[in-house]
């Protein structure tokens, strides 16, 4: 019984939901959706949302905090094929890409359109070592630093038979 209550549990968002949005990948012809600090998603159906204004909620499942960012876009007509952000036109093929995320967290974004909301999809960004914070320096081992001498004193040593050469044969 229990287990059936989850399982319908699953189901009441998308009963819900007016239309889905998903993060894009190698089907949608990107090579990825998921960055260290956004993820692509896959842009409203345009037949149904034509020149309305979107939306977007997501909320960060780690700290349970929510953000929404009004009126990100407008969706264009689909003989148009292409959507504004701000001042910015953007395919229709590629989808909006939510920036600004956290490293490594899991998100649960919507879009809303008026009173239609999407169903919610789930996006992990990507988890990447943050190397700005390393102030310490590489090691070197002995043999870089060997061959850098070497290198170093032949040039030093070419420069000086090149200008005693030049010297030589002029005089």
């Amino acid at each position: 019984m229990l287990s059936m209550l989850f399982i319908l549990g699953g189901f009441i968002p998308l009963i819900y939901a007016d239309f889905s949005a998903t993060v894009l990948t190698m089907d949608d012809g990107v090579i990825t959706g998921r960055f260290s600090d956004s993820v692509l998603l896959s842009l409203p159906p345009c037949d149904q949302y034509a020149g309305k204004s979107v939306d977007l909620e997501y909320l960060n499942v780690n700290t349970n905090q929510t953000t929404t960012l009004n009126s990100i876009f407008t969706v264009a007509n689909c003989s148009s094929g292409i959507n504004t952000v701000g001042s910015t036109a953007i395919s229709r093929n590629i989808g909006y890409q939510l920036k600004n995320l956290s490293n490594g967290t899991q998100y649960r974004i919507h879009y809303q359109i008026g009173s239609n909301k999407s169903a919610p999809t789930m996006a992990t960004t990507r988890s990447v070592p943050d190397f700005g914070n390393d102030l310490s320096l590489p090691a070197r081992s002995g043999a870089m630093v060997v061959i850098t001498v070497i290198l170093s004193l032949a040039m030093f040593f070419l420069l000086i038979c090149l200008i005693l050469s030049t010297v030589m044969s002029s005089a």
